[in-house]
This record gives structure tokens, C-alpha cells and sequence, in this order.
């Protein structure tokens, strides 16, 4: 069978992200014998044509759409960008008949919404490494498909959905479909993925129900080979863990981190963290590991804007995992959330001079919350009136707090990110300029550029 995966993301700002999830379908399509080509319109200077070309050329049985984000994620400064995946789809109609199967994290979040917009007739929710072989193999035999796992389907104008099977994460991408040069100038970085699923129960997050709710971690070894192989292979001698905590639990990541130690790989690496169960002893052995930089998902300064944020730490947790990296000088930013539940102008306050009393290197502030449907946060904007069950999320719905006026949270916040040199606010452009990100990546600087800005 002959599949062609096309990743639509061409999002740069702040740096281009190579289509992992692409890399690891293509690689569970060539293990299982097919034959499989990938088209990333990351770098193309026309969707159309270049997906024309790659048509023409390949030929192929079956298309794969991967959308990793519907929208930039970014109040006051949104971007939907399904228009123009839209676009791509219908060009794709008018040239072939094949079946166009939808999937990747942002379509795994509005399924049916998508699949509606794009007019398509089939997605795969979640992980596809087993469920897109599945479904390869049942229509190059002509087998039945309509039970296999994951998958999404419209059928005389109904949605259907089957049960999503979470299987054991120990694959590798097949990298080479990439254009690993071309992300690694412009990023700065290579991603790697060690780990897959989150326990904890954030009220905003999607990330349970794309990946579940339990942990399923990576065979250690098999990391860092797949370091190993980057570096000697491609080049990449910085990388980003994609993971949203790398650090939890401590075992796994401080045996990553001593079979990078043991392999004497020099290379040099950041990633995403949480502040819950951050030790001494990891930031220590991280460093010694290479790792130049940690950005903590702390969200806020404040125990009550933690708790309508459904975070499992105290702002004194957040503080001592600030001071394991600064104690070493381990270099750490903190993303935080400002404008959700429970925020008001007393928990800003408090926000403001918890970072001030800290000092870490960087605080990256993101004004408001994206609501998402399966999310806490979806049920408490239903309740309050700020969404109806006829709402379309797909297109972006942000949540600001009812207890300040929008325009009021972002004016403080914009006066006081000004007199603050190490806050970055992207929707407000505060430290976050695409010409300096550009000029920073010219001039050789890899990794996150946040400890610079």
C-alpha cells in the first residue's frame, strides 16, 4: 500500500516544529511493509502546487492529513488556521479520489468538528502507530474497518467514534521523511519524546484525553539512542523533550539522564517540566547530562488561581523547583496563565511579586484560556454562561475571568511586563519580536531563546 502523509503545519512562530507525529506513523507503515512517502509544507512556498507535485509523483493509495494545532493557541493575536487546511483538503479532492484519512493531535481534540469543516470521512483519534496500519491493511485487502481502534468515521451524517486503545510507547520516528537541517537552523532545536500520557488533571488541558491518563514512558535506552542516531545522522546536537514533564517521574528522567552521562553523547538539551517532585538531585544530574534550561508549566503565583487552575502544587513548590535550578545555575522559565478561573486583581498581585521573590530566568505570561471540549474548564464556562451547548469551539473561544476586565487585565499586565526584563508576553509582543527570534537563529543561537529576549 502505497501512503502518502502530509503534514499541514506551517506555523514558525516562535520556531518551526518538526511533524513528529508523521515521523512515527511512517515508521509503523514501513515496518509493516508498506510503502510510505511524507510531504511537509513547513517550508514550501505553495501548499498547492506542492502537494500536485507530490501527488503526480507518488501516486499513492491512501492520503494522510496530520493537523497538529486548529489555532496558534494566542489571545488577542488568534490564528485559525483550518481555512487554509480547508483550502489544501478540496485541492487534494480535485486531484485524486483516494481516501483522505484526518489525524494528529488537533484534529484528535474536535474529531467530528473537523471531519464536518474538511469534509472528509474518516480521522484517527489519538495515537495512529497502531490504529493507521490497521486501517492500511484492512483497505489494501478490502477487509471490514469500521471496528478498528481509534478510529472516526461520518456515516449518513452521524458521527461515530470507536474506543481509543493506548498502546506501549517505546517507538522511534522514522526521521529521515524530515527535513532535519531546515528545522534545526531555523528551531534551533531537534524534539524527542520520552514519555506519553499525564496523570495530573489540569482544568484546561487536552493532553489526558489525546495521549490518557496514565503514564507510559519510554524505554530509556532506546532515547538515547535515538539521540545517538540524531546526532550522528543529522546533526542535531540540541534538542527539545516534548514532553510536558519530563521530570515525573524522577527514575525515568534520571535514567535518561545517566544513560546520556554514560554515552558521553555532548549534547545539550531543555525541556518541559513540573514543579511537582523537582529535586536537587535532578536538576543536578540533568545539567551534568546537558541539559541547559528547564520551562516549568507553573501557571501561577497564587494558591487560589492554582486551584481553579487544577494544579497539584503550592506556589511553594513552584519556589523550590525555581531554586534547584538557580542553586546551580541551571537556567529555568516559568509559563504562566493569566485571566483563568479564580483570578483576580488580588491573585495577579500576588502572581507579580511571587516571581519577583524567585527570580528565575524568564516568566512567559499567556493572557487567557482556549476552551476545549473534555476539559474541566469546558463544564465551568457551560455553567457560567460563557459557552452554549451550540457554541463552536472549533474556531477559538477564549476563557477571561469575569472578576477583571479584559482590556484591564492586559493593560496591567503590559505595564508591568515593561518594567520587568525577564517577563515575556507573546500576545502582547513584549520581548517576543519574529524579527529579533529570526536575527537570534542567524547568528547561530540555539535552543529557547527566552533566557536571551
Amino acid at each position: 500500500m502505497k501512503v502518502l502523509l502530509l503534514s499541514v503545519n506551517n506555523e514558525k512562530d516562535p520556531y518551526p516544529v518538526a511533524p513528529l507525529g508523521a515521523a512515527y506513523i511512517a515508521k509503523a507503515l514501513i515496518d509493516q511493509g508498506h510503502n510510505c512517502g511524507v510531504l511537509d509544507l513547513c517550508f514550501v512556498d505553495n501548499d498547492y502546487i506542492a502537494v500536485e507535485d507530490s501527488l503526480k509523483q507518488f501516486l499513492p493509495d491512501i492520503v494522510g492529513l496530520s493537523i497538529r494545532n486548529i489555532d496558534n493557541l494566542t489571545y488577542n493575536k488568534s490564528i485559525f488556521y483550518m481555512p487554509r487546511i480547508k483550502g489544501i483538503v478540496e485541492n487534494i479532492k480535485k486531484l485524486t479520489s483516494v481516501p483522505i484519512i484526518a489525524g494528529g493531535s488537533g484534529f484528535s481534540i474536535f474529531p467530528e468538528a473537523t471531519l464536518r469543516y474538511l469534509g472528509l470521512e474518516f480521522g484517527i483519534m489519538g495515537e495512529g502507530e497502531t490504529a493507521f496500519v490497521l486501517l492500511a491493511e484492512a483497505l489494501n485487502n478490502g477487509g471490514p474497518f469500521y471496528n478498528i481502534q481509534n478510529l472516526c468515521y461520518l456515516k449518513d451524517g452521524s458521527f461515530y467514534a470507536n474506543k481509543i486503545d493506548l498502546s506501549l510507547f517505546n517507538y522511534s520516528p522514522e526521521r529521515s521523511f524530515l527535513n532535519n537541517k531546515g528545522y534545526f537552523e531555523l528551531g534551533g532545536m531537534g524534539n524527542i519524546q520520552s514519555k506519553r500520557g499525564c496523570p495530573f488533571k489540569c482544568s484546561y488541558c487536552t493532553y489526558p484525553h489525546i495521549d490518557g491518563n496514565q503514564l507510559r514512558l519510554r524505554d530509556p535506552e532506546s532515547v538515547v539512542e535515538e539521540l545517538k542516531e540524531s546526532k550522528a545522522m543529522h546533526g542535531i546536537d540540541y534538542f527539545f523533550f516534548v514532553d510536558d514533564i519530563f521530570n515525573f517521574p524522577e527514575g525515568h528522567a534520571a535514567a535518561i539522564c545517566e544513560g546520556m552521562i554514560q554515552s558521553d553523547l555532548k549534547v545539550n538539551w531543555t525541556c518541559f517540566a513540573t514543579p511537582k517532585g523537582m529535586s536537587g538531585e535532578l536538576a543536578f544530574l540533568m545539567k551534568r547530562a546537558g541539559c541547559t534550561g528547564v520551562e516549568f508549566g507553573s501557571d501561577a503565583g497564587s494558591e487560589n488561581t492554582l486551584r481553579g487552575l487544577g494544579k497539584a502544587f503550592s506556589p511553594d513548590e513552584i519556589a523550590y523547583a525555581s531554586e534547584c535550578c538557580n542553586s546551580i545555575g541551571l537556567l529555568n522559565a516559568h509559563y504562566i496563565i493569566i485571566g483563568g478561573p479564580e483570578e483576580n486583581i488580588s491573585t495577579l498581585n500576588e502572581t507579580f511579586s511571587f516571581f519577583e521573590k524567585i527570580k528565575p530566568t524568564a516568566v512567559i505570561a499567556l493572557t487567557g484560556l482556549r476552551i476545549y471540549p473534555n476539559t474541566r474548564l469546558y463544564n465551568m464556562s457551560f455553567k457560567n454562561g460563557i459557552i452554549t451547548s451550540d457554541s463552536d469551539l472549533l474556531e477559538p473561544v477564549y476563557y477571561m475571568t469575569p472578576e477583571i476586565e479584559a482590556v484591564d487585565i492586559l493593560k496591567t499586565v503590559s505595564d508591568y511586563a515593561a518594567k520587568n526584563n525577564n517577563w515575556i508576553v507573546p500576545s502582547l509582543n513584549i520581548r517576543c519580536d519574529a524579527n529579533m527570534l529570526a536575527l537570534l537563529r542567524k547568528m547561530g543561537k540555539k535552543g529557547p531563546l527566552w533566557n536571551m529576549l
